[in-house]
């Protein structure tokens, strides 16, 4: 193993139901109201793919008005942002200690996720992920192809000058397993407690399905 790429929201950012707030904010902005008969589909179709880019998941809940979405897509990038200001954005517990274990073991890391690489530099800032991580990815670094495509995790592989079977995933969503199989990756690891269960991360292909991120090192075998 070389290279381990991970998701970002839900995986080592704790999420807590803040992305989901920040899409209904940014729903709210496209003047779709949340409280009304329509917004439990919307909430359904947003869960199953919040995993993907952003702005491509607004265009679909949105019938594909990319003007609406771009809206959306602001107000969702203002309300992290803000959220991150008021340290309201945390890591998962345990996280810092398995990103240096994985450092120390001589594995390069990568970060990927479907927000817009400005918010997620700045995420990353405030989590304090910075020095840890030698890759940071989002579908604007691949001409806006997302999860599931494998894009992200081949581009990731690439600029660690690793082949692609020799890097291990773990992520909360479904897509990035799927992008990982495709992909052809060593090692493609769930996470539970993010977006999807243990049952659809197996069905999507997961080798391996962890409680937490903080338990990677471990089922690498290193130490912790």
């Amino acid at each position: 193993m070389e290279m381990v790429v991970l998701d970002l929201a839900g995986t080592t950012m704790a999420d807590d139901g803040l992305v989901l707030a920040a899409l209904r904010q940014g729903l709210r902005a496209a003047r779709v109201r949340t409280d009304g008969p329509r917004y439990p589909a919307l909430d359904r179709q947003a869960r199953a793919t919040m995993d993907r880019s952003t702005l491509t998941v607004f265009g679909e809940l949105l019938d594909g008005d990319m003007y609406r979405a771009r809206r959306a897509h602001t107000a969702f990038a203002e309300y992290l942002t803000t959220a991150a200001a008021q340290g309201r954005v945390r890591p998962v517990p345990g996280v810092y200690g398995a990103l240096d274990a994985l450092r120390d073991a001589g594995l390069g890391i990568a970060l990927t996720c479907g927000f817009d690489p400005e918010l997620r530099d700045r995420l990353i800032a405030v989590l304090g992920f910075g020095t840890r991580v030698d890759v940071r990815l989002s579908p604007a670094d691949v001409d806006g192809r997302g999860l599931p495509d494998p894009d992200l995790l081949e581009t990731a592989a690439r600029r660690a000058g690793a082949p692609t079977c020799r890097i291990a995933v773990a992520g909360d969503a479904t897509a990035g397993i799927h992008a990982a199989v495709r992909a052809g990756v060593a090692l493609a690891v769930g996470v539970r407690g993010g977006a999807h269960g243990e049952p659809r991360l197996r069905a999507a292909g997961a080798d391996a399905v962890i409680d937490s991120v903080a338990d990677l090192p471990a089922l690498l075998g290193l130490p912790s």
